[in-house]
């Protein structure tokens, strides 16, 4: 769900206007071109130039960041990069009135009254109560009620896109709801003391951001619903966990088993605490096995695979798992691997994989109860194809493509290609020990006449346009066997995912 619906007109131009300048590799935006696209008049344009540079005066931190007019038509940014863009998209949330609604709305309406909150930020009344009244229409307008997994539970559903909220607008800025920061701290130690892996920087991020949406609901009196399909068993892990957590939060409020189970239920489906405690609590959810088994059967009869015998089965379903149960409960909509421009990079890379991963996709596509967004589409398809290249070896590929490495110098200089070799190994690449019928491409310092395959000639030792090259022939390699393989296969179909 893209959140900036609740920024204000002016500030949502002046954040696209700075997105449509990242996109740009030298940050340069044609003036007649930009007005054309947002539909502004020379003088509104002038205006947000303005605009602009004041807010990111605001934002800008050693580095100074502003955009200018070196030549006449033609707007240039200097210091803007993604961080900046993250920074502006705050400073404008945090000055929305929608978003101080939304706060008051979700957070504080049973603790304090519509007049002592906008007492306290300092607001208008008639824009406070204004965007009141109109916050429920557009929240619903943008399907913020509406479930984004296959958990419809009304409250799992508020919370979740609340997080996804906070988690998107703060992540790597700042931390929302600050006053919050020792408890929450408190927290994840505690939380920590039960977990068998120390917590990476972007996992206790999004621990943070999650409980701190978990403690302010409940302050707010909007439990948990104890009908909860998900049902973590009582063990001494957990119960240690939950006391831990009980004598913390004992002063603010009184910690049901529903509430620690809601977090705890997070913490398995982010893979915090390992496969076995993920692959317990998915019992209860049918449409996980469902949606692994799927997946497993286009695999194994999508003629990718020369034998699925030796497949690690283990590891992708454990990967699978993961993907599907996170899919179906605690979906949080992903802000990065989600371009679709990207897919055609990993279609011709592993094509093979592309036909059984977008065959799969399009029959999710199909289902009306899984409400299958662009964004969902391209996540899972990248999703999917890790799982497959962290699982299953070249070896195993029909679309291998065969390298004979035969260099006059003798072994130490074909040995050296060889090594180097492997950093294609994502390629499905086999390395043949001598010339076979199955080569396809030959590598040498010299033409032979006598070889019948592909040649690549290296009198010196391959440059980067060398290797970029290889990187190429091996591409038109593996496309050219794809139609032997698949004659029913057109291409990946994901990028154009509705």
């Amino acid at each position: 769900m893209n959140y900036t619906f609740l920024l204000t007109k002016n500030d949502y131009i002046c954040y696209s206007i700075l997105s449509l300048f990242t996109q740009q590799t030298n940050l340069v935006l044609n003036k007649d071109a930009l007005a054309q696209e947002l539909s502004l008049t020379t003088y509104q344009l002038n205006k947000y130039f303005e605009s602009i540079n004041t807010d990111l005066a605001l934002i800008a931190g050693k580095t100074p960041c502003y955009i200018d007019e070196p030549n006449k038509g033609q707007w240039q940014a200097h210091g803007l990069n993604t961080y900046c863009l993250q920074k502006a998209a705050l400073l404008y949330l945090n000055r929305s009135p929608l978003f101080t609604a939304l706060e008051y709305q979700f957070f504080y309406e049973n603790l304090y009254t519509k007049k002592e909150y906008v007492a306290a930020n300092f607001m208008s009344s008639s824009v406070f109560y204004r965007s009141l009244d109109s916050l429920e229409a557009i929240l619903k307008k943008h399907g913020f009620y509406q479930a984004s997994s296959l958990y419809a539970g009304k409250e799992f559903t508020i919370r979740l896109h609340l997080f996804q909220l906070y988690y998107t607008m703060y992540n790597s800025v700042s931390d929302p709801f600050e006053a919050l920061n020792p408890l929450i701290n408190d927290l994840i130690e505690a939380i920590q003391a039960g977990l068998p892996d120390q917590l990476d920087p972007t996992q206790e991020t999004k621990l943070s951001t999650f409980l701190r949406i978990w403690l302010l609901r409940q302050l707010d009196k909007h439990p948990i619903s104890h009908h909860q399909r998900l049902q973590v068993e009582p063990d001494e892990r957990n119960q240690a966990m939950l006391s831990r957590l009980q004598t913390l939060l004992a002063d603010q409020l009184t910690l049901s088993n529903d509430e620690f189970n809601y977090l705890y239920s997070f913490l398995i489906a982010q893979g915090y605490l390992g496969s076995e405690q993920m692959h317990a609590l998915s019992a209860g959810i049918p449409a996980i096995d469902e949606l692994t088994n799927q997946f497993l059967t286009e695999i194994r009869s999508s003629n990718v695979l020369l034998a699925t015998n030796f497949v690690n089965d283990q590891l992708l379903e454990d990967s699978l798992l993961s993907i599907h149960f996170q899919f179906t409960t605690f979906y949080i909509e992903p802000t990065t691997f989600i371009n679709p421009e990207q897919v055609q990079f990993f279609a011709e890379l592993y094509p093979a994989f592309d036909v059984a991963v977008s065959h799969n996709i399009t029959k999710l596509q199909r289902r009306e109860d899984l409400r299958l967004t662009q964004k969902m589409a391209v996540n899972l398809y990248f999703s999917y194809m890790f799982a497959l290249i962290n699982s299953i070896p070249p070896e195993l590929m029909r679309d291998q493509v065969h390298i004979c490495v035969d260099f006059s110098q003798g072994t130490l200089y074909t040995n050296y290609v060889i090594q180097s070799l492997d950093a294609f190994n994502h390629a499905h690449i086999i390395i043949d020990p001598h010339l076979t019928p199955e080569t396809d491409i030959y590598i040498s310092d010299f033409h032979s006449p006598k070889v019948d395959r592909t040649q690549v000639i290296w009198q010196d030792p391959p440059t980067p346009v060398d290797w970029s090259n290889l990187a190429d022939l091996i591409l038109d390699t593996k496309r050219d066997k794809l139609p032997q393989l698949f004659p029913e296969q057109k291409g990946s179909d994901v990028d154009d995912t509705q």
